[in-house]
């Protein structure tokens, strides 16, 4: 589905394929989910890929719609990009101590995103990130607050 989407904008953009593109595709797809371009950049080393080549094609991805990219903040700042899949909603938490990121569906939110009227806008899809402390990470926390030991 990536390649196709790829193909189709590279077609109605007037662009030509190339195998690198493809590659680089070919890795995109062999990640785990969601990455970053450095993660990116390391699958397609052995390919002799270069750098500068990873990063416009992760770009065009995006463009393309192939891949969203997201602002994450784990220790430090950094871009992740996830392949975007047919469904029209997304929901995730993330853990704000561990980075670790969990999917879930409500269906209360989502009617409530979905029904709501946009003035001189067209929704396609929906993406929703709930930021907080997982259960493991808040255990964690209160048992060494329960010691007397501060969070920093």
């Amino acid at each position: 589905m990536a390649k196709e989407r790829l193909s189709q904008y590279l077609k109605s953009n007037n662009l030509r394929e190339s195998d690198v593109r493809n590659m680089v595709v070919e890795a995109v797809c062999s990640l785990s989910q969601p990455f970053t371009a450095e993660q990116l950049v390391e699958a397609c080393a052995s390919q002799q890929i270069s750098v500068g080549t990873v990063y416009n094609t992760l770009n065009l991805l995006v463009k393309a719609q192939v891949l969203h990219g997201t602002e994450r903040q784990r220790g430090c700042k950094a871009r992740e990009y996830e392949l975007i899949t047919g469904s029209l909603v997304r929901m995730r938490e993330i853990c704000e101590t561990c980075g670790k990121a969990i999917d879930y569906h409500d269906k209360a939110t989502e009617r409530l995103i979905l029904d709501r009227k946009y003035s001189n806008f067209s929704m396609h899809h929906f993406t929703l990130f709930v930021y907080g402390e997982c259960k493991r990470c808040r255990d964690k926390r209160e048992k060494r607050e329960k010691k007397g030991i501060k969070s920093i």
